[in-house]
């Protein structure tokens, strides 16, 4: 107590010094001492990795198959690099009532990682489990707004609120969205989950357009969802300090994205290093080569899971080689070597 006192005793700012280099986990701890704690630790949680889950086999499964990216070795990235998933899970008592409190976990992840597993979950309708992600994400991010700089964000959906509230952090440097692609909420009807994606589409205009933080942001990288290429154009338009992008699984962003990068952006920012397209930006053929030519100063391109069916794995590698120049390049795999398809007997289906 006489040590906790002395720490308290000592000017907001000096605290304010040490807590900046705490984990989340210490953090939290030290917010639940009291109440002038829990306001100092609130102002320095700086960085967050957050996902919400139904059951912790859920959050195994959800990291297992995220997508792992590569990390530059010539280049910082200003992501930390994937460390693996925790493989451990608990069992919980199933009490006659549904219980909505979340419990934490702190995984492998890295220092600034939460996993909260919503207990009881398998008891509740699809409509109250949406409702209460979107509501508990919203209040983290509310309540952390005057500090956060970097997020990473694992989502079911990305809803208006969630947008608006993401919108509005002033210090935002790195934002991370991953939009789920394994199921959280068994059981959604059709209509249900059809108003989920055009909400996801209206959202993503309003974190696009009205971001204050877009003039700053140093790095973006985006995980599925219904975002388009206009709407991730719209957003680096005033982004012209970003110098690291990834986009992964994004269906709807199309060949429109090499074409913004190549006329309206590279001539502007020269601050791009790092850029990543994986499973979209539609076809890459020999138009998509010569934009590529004009990103200058680039240090790591990544095309691995772009379709390349027109231009073989040879052909770009050739490219980098005589035009390009650029340092670290992994070229897209050849449709030959994109996997094996094994057909099964329907009668096993």
């Amino acid at each position: 107590m006489a040590s906790s006192s002395l720490l308290l005793s000592l000017p907001p700012e000096v605290i304010s010094n040490i807590l900046f280099f705490l984990p989340i986990q210490s953090l939290l701890r030290f917010s639940q001492t009291n109440r002038y704690s829990h306001s100092l630790a609130v102002s320095n949680l700086h960085t967050l990795s957050l996902g919400i889950y139904t059951t912790r086999i859920a959050a195994i499964i959800s990291c297992l198959s995220a997508t792992k990216y590569p990390e530059p070795k010539l280049t910082t990235s200003s992501f930390p690099s994937s460390i693996g998933c925790s493989s451990e899970v608990t069992n919980t008592k199933r009490d006659k009532e549904p219980n909505l409190e979340p419990k934490e976990h702190f995984g492998t992840r890295g220092p600034y990682s939460v996993a909260i597993v919503l207990q009881e979950a398998q008891w509740l309708d699809a409509t109250t489990l949406l409702l209460f992600h979107n509501a508990l994400m919203k209040s983290v991010i509310i309540r952390h707004r005057t500090a956060l700089r970097n997020v990473e964000l694992s989502l079911w959906t990305l809803t208006v609120p969630i947008a608006k509230s993401l919108s509005a952090l002033q210090g935002l440097r790195t934002l991370s969205i991953r939009i789920e692609a394994f199921p959280q909420v068994r059981g959604m009807r059709g209509g249900l989950a059809v108003s989920q994606r055009l909400e996801q589409r209206e959202a993503w205009n309003i974190l696009t357009a009205d971001a204050v933080w877009a003039p700053r942001l140093h790095a973006l990288r985006l995980e599925g969802g219904e975002i388009t290429s206009t709407q991730v154009s719209r957003l680096l338009r005033r982004s012209r300090w970003c110098r690291e992008l990834w986009l992964s699984k994004c269906a709807l962003v199309d060949k429109g994205i090499w074409s913004f990068l190549a006329n309206e952006w590279a001539t502007a920012n020269a601050s791009l290093r790092i850029l990543g397209i994986m499973e979209c930006g539609g076809q890459l053929d020999e138009e998509v080569l010569e934009l590529i030519d004009r990103l200058e100063g680039l240090q790591f391109l990544f095309l691995q899971g772009v379709a390349s069916y027109n231009v073989s794995s040879e052909v770009v590698a050739q490219r980098n080689e005589t035009y390009w120049r650029i340092p670290e390049f992994i070229p897209p795999v050849s449709p030959a070597f994109m996997g094996t398809v094994i057909e099964a007997d329907p009668l096993y289906m």
